[in-house]
């Protein structure tokens, strides 16, 4: 047998420690002194009436120390009877200290002098004493957990002298936070130092970062002499930023730090600081609530980007004993071979300022779990003996800023063990241990899968087992102390069925999720190779919002093991459908299934019953419960030839309401035979008509694909949008990479891309694109070759981006090439090329290129301009004719009652012939989408203007009167010369007057609110002799008037003003208006003018221009910006 310790063993010892100060503290010469550091203050008299249970404590103390040292000599001796005969008598002593501590309590609970909320706590205070004592061997330990707030060491009579009433600490212990802290850091670092508001307590946060990092023998400095406090650390500076709102941190750089990997070896020990970045001095790294990090430089050109990690690990996977957590060396135990934590972020940005995200994790590796039955009860010995289970197992987990708290391979911490225990029939196949974090409870669930095999049926139960609930409590009210412990019952997960007949194969799958209130379930048959049958349904019982309800999806489909022949080669191999009770779909979700390959999971999926749980999954996330909404999907797959090569999934769902379709597809070619071939190309796709978004958009992914050794990929998206969020979008392989998109319902397009050679030596790789949007027409493309090893290499690349007009003719391409090469990462002889090509009258080069060996530079810029001065615009247009035109259509000429009429009466409907009829207190409307009004004009299309530069239209001669314009979307670039920045970033869409709204007069139709009238009403009594009084004109008080008008009719109505004061019972509302823009200085953003606000960019822009033309100093001094970035006029003065 090792001499190692185990777990029972460590943990007696452990409290053994704890107890050894005990004689010391209480002896007679220092007993008034400790009594003091707990804050009782005694006399010689009081602390002799105590020295009865004193004595009987440390008596009871050194027979604890005794028996630990006999459990340590018999570990020595390696004798097992005796290490068991100590431990059980340790424990015992261990019990007997505890009581004679309590016994000592109730003894100072009798000395009349110590106040009662001080002696009930003597116990806590002196454990706490002697815990804190303990743990002071470990540096840093007790000022972690101060950090942290599970500790607080409360500190009392600073700086007396007198040892009578001496300066003493009262240290008190929260493990509440420790549950905090593992459940949201953020939360719990919110609580402790007021994280989140502009009240950070940075003082006491900083100061208790010095004791820590002091105590591990950091050379930090806190200086709070100053009105913001700093924590000096070497090359780093610790400050609040009282300037952000809330309040964060900041950690500024006082060195230039390189690129470079610093490691640090200690027997098990390795340290690990890895920098894959350059940060120039001053950078600060700002931390702002709730947990975002950013990177910010004095330098607006420099750029931050790259990598850092520090790594701590222990490692013993090389050595002949791993660390034992729990149980005996020799015997049943949980030990791993590898340990450590990390911290690390990534840092990505431009132009001084970076963004960064944060991890902290940790890792437990060559973990092993082992079983032995060697030490069970003479029966199990018998029958068992010589057997172990061993098992291994590995994890990882941690905490990112983005993502909170997460564990790698799991949705929460989860180890599964594979044991593969056979018992008869049963196989218990793994075993998983799990644990959550809820608050301060923490629950726990040992599980186990289960197979058996009956005849031609087989089952597996997956994770039946018990669940164990431990929670953290303050007051020691728990069944165990401080902890509370509940047991149950863990129902299974899941149940599979397998079943084989001969006729009949397949199986079957049922997922359960009782915290969910969801059931769920696949099953796969084939008969006879004739038809393979294919269900997945998924049930809830519970809505999003926790209320009751119920939804359903259901997918079923049928294969045909011989497709039926429809002619000309084209084969029906499949049929199936979708239904969708209380469900609705999330089409962006489906759309980014396009690119991962989810779609799949609705296409006709393979191997449901293998892959259900990912099915379900995918399911959950792109069909999820909606009351009241109704899915309905035919779906077929096609083929073509025999064997099939050209296949195509197809299906058709429906959403009701609001009515939008979707087609969803997979279109797969193999040639020459799907088993061997040697030409792939897969495409996903997805289109959808949105009727309540006004919508219309189509996106596909090619993946998989291939020609022999060649891979190809790429996407393709297409948004054409009408009403208020007008717009038109086609790309092929991404975007401009100057242009920002406008929100697609879709992935941005990757770049269509063709890898001719992709090794770790050489790869071949060339990207393109192709791009139309209402602004611009925009393509490029880009190759990258790289051959080498990591010792030496050469890599090189061409590329081009591409930007048009028409009229007149234009375009700008940047190109840019580059070769090098390298020896150990160090750049050896490189050649660089970067510049723009304008044309094409005339043609202009400009750029600059470089040549550098090793560390010498030599930069060649060069410009350059031939051709002739061609005029290539297109002749000018008439639009007089065009909108003379739209307004003669009948069908732009409409009458209409306002929306908020309030009309309390109807009129007879007039049977409408070609003329209009207008209602009393309605408009007649003329609208026209052809050209913008009140707008410069500079172009119509691609051609100039030719008889008006700008559209108006007034109201002469009529009895009709101008009560308001008409709106309709219009792409600015059809109509407007933009910059190519402009086109770039400019609104694709925008709202411009098309029209006007016309009413009679002076002549509509008005009445006030209230009228004032008497009410009086026949009153008509008939008693039981039928003998009937009839009293004309009865007049109502005013107060029973109003009484019974609370309830009748006419307040229940829409137009009533009880029923707004129900929906609007205050006064003060909160208007969302559409974002405008502002013609504003560059100098602080404040308004020109109070004429300077506009509705659309366009408009701004003309009045930019306009102010210009009259005073060309204003240049450089103006620009148009988001009315949200403006600052107010008052400001500004």
């Amino acid at each position: 047998m090792s001499n190692e310790v185990n777990t029972l063993q460590r943990v007696l010892l452990q409290i053994s420690s704890v107890l050894e100060p005990m004689e010391r503290e209480l002896n007679s010469s220092r007993a008034i002194q400790t009594f003091a550091e707990l804050g009782i203050t005694l006399n010689s008299g009081q602390v002799s009436s105590l020295a009865s249970p004193m004595q009987a404590l440390v008596a009871s103390s050194k027979a604890v120390l005794q028996k630990a040292g006999d459990l340590a000599q018999a570990i020595e001796d390696e004798d097992i009877g005796k290490i068991v005969s100590v431990s059980a008598e340790l424990i015992s002593q261990i019990i007997t200290a505890i009581q004679k501590i309590d016994q000592l309590q109730t003894a100072v609970q009798g000395i009349g002098s110590i106040p009662g909320s001080v002696s009930s706590h003597f116990a806590e205070r002196l454990f706490n004493y002697l815990l804190v004592r303990t743990l002071d061997a470990a540096n840093g330990v007790n000022e972690l957990l101060e950090l942290l707030g599970i500790l607080e060491r409360e500190r009392n009579n600073a700086g007396s002298t007198d040892p009578s009433n001496p300066e003493f600490t009262i240290s008190t212990f929260h493990f509440n936070m420790l549950g905090n802290w593992l459940q949201s850091p953020v939360s719990a670092f919110q609580t402790q130092y007021n994280w989140g508001t502009n009240n950070l307590d940075a003082a006491s946060l900083l100061k208790q970062l010095e004791r820590l990092l002091l105590n591990l023998k950091a050379p930090v400095f806190f200086d709070d002499s100053s009105p913001t406090p700093i924590l000096e650390a070497v090359i780093f500076q610790l400050r609040p930023r009282t300037d952000l709102n809330p309040n964060g941190l900041s950690l500024s750089i006082r060195q230039n730090l390189s690129p470079g990997k610093i490691e640090f070896a200690a027997d098990d020990l390795k340290v690990i600081l890895d920098l894959q970045a350059t940060l120039p001095f001053g950078a600060e790294l700002v931390i702002q609530p709730p947990a975002k990090f950013t990177f910010e430089t004095t330098s607006p050109s420099d750029t931050v980007s790259g990598s850092l990690s520090l790594s701590v690990t222990a490692d013993r996977t090389q050595a002949s004993t791993p660390y034992l957590l729990i149980g005996d060396p020799d015997g049943s135990r949980l030990e791993v071979g590898k340990f450590g934590v990390s911290f690390g972020g990534r840092i990505q940005g431009s132009s001084g300022q970076s963004t960064t995200d944060l991890t902290v994790g940790g890792e437990i590796g060559a973990g092993k779990l082992s079983i032995s039955f060697t030490d069970g009860d003479g029966f199990l010995t018998d029958i068992l003996s010589g057997i172990q289970l061993n098992s291994d197992f590995g994890m990882a987990f941690g905490y990112n800023s983005n993502d909170g708290l997460f564990f790698v391979g799991s949705s929460a911490l989860e180890i599964q063990l594979p044991l593969h225990l056979d018992l008869g029939p049963v196989e218990v196949s793994a075993l998983t241990f799990s644990v959550g974090i809820e608050n301060s409870k923490f629950p726990t669930a040992i599980s186990s899968d289960i197979k058996a095999s009956l005849g031609p049926l087989a089952a597996v139960i997956e994770n039946i087992g018990l669940e164990i609930d431990f929670a953290l409590v303050d007051n020691r009210s728990g069944n165990a102390g401080p902890v509370d412990i509940r047991l149950g019952f863990k129902p299974p997960n899941g149940v599979g069925l397998s079943l084989d007949v001969g006729i009949v194969k397949g199986g079957g799958y049922l997922y359960f999720d009782f915290d969910k209130e969801e059931y769920a379930g696949a099953l796969e048959l084939v008969f006879s190779g004739i038809v393979t049958v294919k269900a997945i349904g998924l049930i809830t019982t519970r809505m999003p919002d926790g209320s009751d309800g119920f939804s359903l999806l259901i997918i079923v489909s049928a294969e045909f093991g011989t497709p039926f022949q429809l002619g000309f080669g084209f084969t029906l191999n499949a049929v199936g459908g979708l239904l969708g009770l209380n469900r609705t779909m999330e089409l962006e979700v489906i759309a980014a299934g396009v690119r991962t390959g989810s779609i799949n999971s609705v296409m006709f999926p393979d191997n449901i019953i293998e892959n259900a749980p990912r099915i379900i999954s995918d399911l959950r996330q792109f069909f999820p419960p909606a009351q009241d909404v109704f899915l309905i999907g035919p779906m077929a797959k096609l083929g073509w030839g025999t064997p099939t090569l050209v296949s195509a999934s197809l299906g058709i769902i429906v959403e009701i309401p609001p009515g939008n379709i979707a087609i969803l597809g997979v279109l797969k070619v193999a040639l020459p035979d799907e088993d061997a071939a040697l030409i792939i190309i897969q495409v996903s796709f997805i289109g959808a008509l949105e009727v309540d978004k006004q919508r219309l958009w189509f996106y596909a992914s090619l993946y998989d694909s291939r020609v022999i050794f060649i891979t190809l990929d790429g996407d393709m998206g297409l948004l054409i949008a009408w009403g208020n969020e007008a717009n038109f979008v086609l790309s092929v392989g991404g975007f401009h990479p100057s242009f920002k998109p406008p929100p697609l319902p879709f992935p941005n397009p990757n770049r269509i891309a063709i890898s001719i050679l992709n090794e770790s030596f050489a790869r071949i790789r060339v990207e393109g694109y192709f791009a139309v949007t209402s602004n611009t027409v925009q393509f490029g493309a880009n190759v990258e070759v790289y051959f080498g090893l990591s010792a030496f290499n050469i890599s090189g690349h061409v590329g081009f981006d591409a930007l048009f007009q028409f009229s007149p003719f234009y375009f700008i391409i940047t190109i840019s090439a580059s070769f090098d090469v390298k020896v150990f990462g160090i750049g050896l002889f490189s050649v660089r090329m970067r510049g723009e090509l304008e044309g094409t009258s005339p043609w202009h080069i400009e750029g600059e290129g470089s040549i550098s060996v090793l560390f010498w530079d030599i930069d060649v810029p060069f410009s350059h301009t031939w051709g002739e001065d061609e005029n290539t615009t297109l002749p000018a247009i008439d639009i007089m004719p065009l909108i003379t035109a739209e307004f003669e259509k009948l069908d732009n000429w409409t009458a209409e009652v306002p929306a908020s009429n309030q009309l309390l009466v109807s009129l007879r409907k007039i049977e409408s012939g070609d003329a209009l009829i207008l209602h009393p207190v309605g408009v007649l409307r003329v609208n026209q989408r052809a050209i913008p009004l009140d707008l410069d004009l500079d172009k119509l299309g691609n051609q100039k203007p030719k008889d008006a530069k700008r559209l108006t239209v007034e109201v002469i001669d009529t009895s009709l009167a101008k009560v308001a314009d008409t709106k309709e979307q219009f792409a600015t670039a059809q109509y407007k010369n933009l910059s190519d920045a402009n086109k770039l970033s400019a609104p694709a869409y925008e709202k411009q007057n098309a029209g006007i709204e016309l009413s009679v007069s002076n002549q509509q139709l008005k009445s006030p609110a209230a009228v004032k009238r008497v009410v009086r009403y026949e009153q008509n009594i008939i008693d039981n002799n039928f003998i009937s009084l009839l009293v004309r004109f009865v007049a109502i008080s005013a107060e029973f008037f109003n009484h019974f008008l609370g309830r009748n009719a006419a307040s229940k109505s829409v137009l009533s003003a009880n029923y707004k004061t129900q929906k609007a019972p205050i006064d003060q509302k909160i208007v969302v208006k559409e974002a405008g823009y502002v013609v504003a200085s560059t100098m602080n953003n404040s308004p020109h003018n109070e004429q300077a606000f506009f509705a659309s960019h366009a408009q701004a822009q003309d009045f930019l221009r306009t102010q210009v033309s009259k005073s060309p100093e204003l240049q450089d001094s103006l620009h148009v910006i988001p009315s949200a970035e403006a600052v107010s006029l008052q400001e500004a003065a």
